[in-house]
């Protein structure tokens, strides 16, 4: 099943302005119909339905959320499993 997990950088901003960017985070993947399965301050784990469609779905949100720079300035680490494979989006996607 793919997913991705985010971490944050809880100590460059105020906490009003993080919840900003996890709401924001949220909403770019609600609308792609994945879930939030981890809401720890700090850290967002997003997963899809198990469905074909998922891999396009969040494509969509990481392409989404490469054009916000007020939250990727916030991303500290982005990991996407794909299945048992794992790769570091802030190197090859996201800050790119």
């Amino acid at each position: 099943m793919y997913k991705v997990e985010f971490e944050f950088k809880t100590n460059k901003a105020d906490p009003e302005t993080l919840e900003k960017v996890y709401a924001k985070t949220d909403e770019i993947f609600e609308q792609e119909e994945l879930t939030c399965s981890d809401k720890t301050p700090g850290r967002r784990v997003y997963q899809g339905k198990g469905q074909k469609q998922d891999y396009g779905r969040f494509w969509a949100a990481f392409f989404a959320l490469k054009d916000m720079a007020d939250i990727s300035e916030y991303v500290k680490a982005c990991f996407w499993y794909n299945g048992n494979q794992k790769e570091n989006l802030l190197t090859g996607f996201l800050r790119n």
